[in-house]
């Protein structure tokens, strides 16, 4: 079956097998303009990270309208993942070389395989493997899910993104790990932590008087507030853990060992 077809397949019929899965990444979805507030990527870089993948696309098309077929691009802030099977390694060579023409490509990650592409119970699997990490992420209260890309091709599962911690980062591996069925995670994980910091909300509540004051008593007048301090548009500096803007983004590859 041609990766095409099998793309239909996967929006039109599903759905029916995935009902609860899909159940709780529909209502991400439909809450997702709200959310999208939270993504550290800008409109403008999703804008752009379209146009990246869109012209990529055109340019394997132009060569073979089979690679076209043969292959996926997700791009994250111009840094593009390709993935799956091409009958060569000169089809993967010029695959490559085009994807790196395409306009504000930063970098470009080879996860190509050079062979038959895997069967149809495979990819209903790669399918589901995938839903099912991103409904696991977009509930956890300490992932930001907009932040990552998720796809996977053969039982592997691929991840790109900014994540603000190493925490982060790993947690959103343990849980690709953890999904059944998955033989390796593959991860292209940048740590930012020059992010929007969520502000630090006041207590509510009143205090209890200090000890020896009337109960009744009014409660002392409270100092004059300071005039709050000038708030700098300059952006944060990197962290110890940051990776540097300059630096390529580390590729993770981990084997996932079936539990017995």
């Amino acid at each position: 079956m041609s990766r095409s077809r099998f793309r239909l397949l996967v929006l039109f019929g599903l759905p029916a097998l995935l009902s609860g899965c899909l159940a709780v990444a529909a209502a991400g979805t439909g809450s997702s303009i709200g959310y999208v507030a939270t993504e550290d990527r800008s409109l403008q870089q999703n804008a752009d990270d379209i146009v990246t993948c869109t012209q990529a696309i055109q340019l394997w098309a132009q060569f073979n309208t089979q690679l076209n077929d043969d292959l996926n691009c997700h791009t994250y802030d111009g840094r593009m993942l390709v993935t799956g099977n091409v009958p060569t390694e000169a089809w993967r060579d010029e695959a490559i070389k085009r994807a790196w023409q395409a306009k504000n490509v930063k970098e470009v990650y080879d996860e190509i395989s050079v062979g038959p592409g895997a069967g149809f119970e495979t990819n209903t699997h790669d399918a589901v493997t995938t839903q099912k990490l991103k409904a696991q992420l977009l509930t956890d209260p300490d992932v930001r899910s907009n932040n990552y890309i998720v796809t996977t091709e053969n039982r592997v599962v691929y991840i790109i993104g900014s994540a603000q911690t190493e925490a982060e980062k790993q947690r959103v591996i343990d849980r690709a790990r953890a999904l059944s069925g998955v033989r390796r995670v593959i991860t292209y994980i940048r740590i930012d932590a020059n992010a929007p910091a969520a502000t630090a909300g006041s207590a509510s509540g009143s205090s209890a008087p200090p000890e020896g004051a009337a109960a009744n008593a009014p409660p002392p007048a409270a100092p004059p507030a300071s005039p709050p301090a000038p708030v700098s548009s300059a952006p944060l500096p990197p962290g110890p853990n940051d990776t540097p803007p300059s630096a390529p983004t580390p590729r993770g590859d981990i084997s996932v060992t079936p539990l017995q």
